[in-house]
């Protein structure tokens, strides 16, 4: 079971990602951060605060979002595989 010794010792790091410079999403990424960049240079330095601030909460907000979406899908690929292996025969749970 070298998944669930790599999983107990940290070396499995779910929430860590990686993409290539030129795909869709650093593109879309690149978008984020000029807009970003254009907005907060019009900002005074209290509304830089106030929008760190709301960046920070937002942040939150995606890290429990991210974790909820996680362990939901790996429940349900959990179920598929319990499915599968079952031929149908697994009751719900």
């Amino acid at each position: 079971m070298q998944i669930l010794e790599d999983l107990y010792l940290g070396d499995i790091h779910p929430n860590e990602r990686s993409f290539r410079r030129n795909s869709q999403y650093a593109r879309a990424l690149e978008e984020v951060v000029k807009a970003g960049d254009a907005l907060t240079d019009t900002f005074s330095e209290k509304q830089k605060e106030l929008f760190e601030d709301y960046m920070a909460a937002q942040r939150e907000v995606n890290v429990l979002t991210d974790c909820e979406t996680y362990c939901l899908a790996f429940k349900t690929g959990a179920k598929i595989l319990l499915d599968v292996l079952t031929d149908g025969q697994m009751k719900e749970i």
